[in-house]
Formats: structure tokens, C-alpha cells, sequence
């Protein structure tokens, strides 16, 4: 398993500033990672859970993305 406590927030101009946080990848199998992580986009909270799949160039490449609101009250601190 692969863990990334926190990631700097990204700032675009005219934009809210994006934090993410709380990595952690699994290898499901040969060139297939599991990526769960964290997001908060202003007061928004969201988990997220993505699969990502080696192409024949050997590159990662985004297969499939999920991501799911979080309440406040059920917000982790």
C-alpha cells in the first residue's frame, strides 16, 4: 500500500484553491492501481476513488473516477 498524508493546494487565478489529502494506493494487479484520497474545494468536502490502468506505452492512464460528497457533520477533522 502507498500513503501520502497531504498534497499542497493547488491555485489557479479566479479560482478556489483545491487541497487533497489522505493517499492511499493499492495494487490490484499487474498495472492497476486503486487511488483513494481526500478532497476540499473551499467548504466542499468530497472522497474520491479512481482506478488507473498502464497503457501499452507503459504510461498510467485514468480508467475510472468516482468521487462522493461528505456532509459536515460526518467530516473527518
Amino acid at each position: 500500500m502507498i500513503q501520502n498524508d497531504r498534497h499542497a493546494p493547488e491555485t489557479f487565478p479566479n479560482s478556489t484553491p483545491i487541497t487533497a489529502e489522505r493517499f492511499k494506493g493499492a495494487i490490484l494487479a499487474p498495472g492497476i492501481v486503486h487511488l483513494t484520497y481526500e478532497t476540499r474545494i473551499g467548504d466542499r468536502h468530497a472522497r474520491r476513488s479512481s482506478i488507473w490502468r498502464r497503457d501499452a506505452a507503459g504510461e498510467l492512464r485514468l480508467y475510472y473516477h468516482q468521487a462522493t460528497p461528505v456532509p459536515d457533520e460526518t467530516a473527518r477533522p
